[in-house]
């Protein structure tokens, strides 16, 4: 199935590296340009047991690519999965203003 990953932190680069992993095709999207280039070469940010080798296989399997391209990262995917941060109002309810 073809998926897409909107976010690689924490909880979108895990999820779209186990989707891969289990045969996938998988495209994470994330605007920060710095992280995705460091992802296409391998290099993981953040610490996840396995997580970096797992990272790299897909990649060299191709089942796992990065990019910045919304478009790209929506014409692709047949479902897509949406895992970035949700900021805080002081009260401690989510702020979904944008």
């Amino acid at each position: 199935m073809k998926i897409s990953v909107f976010g690689s932190g924490y909880v979108g680069l895990v999820q779209a590296t186990v989707l891969a992993e289990v045969g996938h095709d998988v495209v994470c999207m994330d605007i920060d340009q710095a992280k995705i280039d460091q992802l296409r070469q391998g290099q993981v940010h953040i610490y996840e047991p396995g997580l970096a080798n797992l990272v790299r296989e897909n990649l060299d399997q191709q089942r796992l690519c990065f990019t910045t391209d919304e478009q790209l990262a929506v014409e692709h995917a047949e479902v897509l999965f949406i895992a970035v941060g949700t900021p805080s109002r002081a009260d401690g309810s989510a702020d979904l203003s944008g």
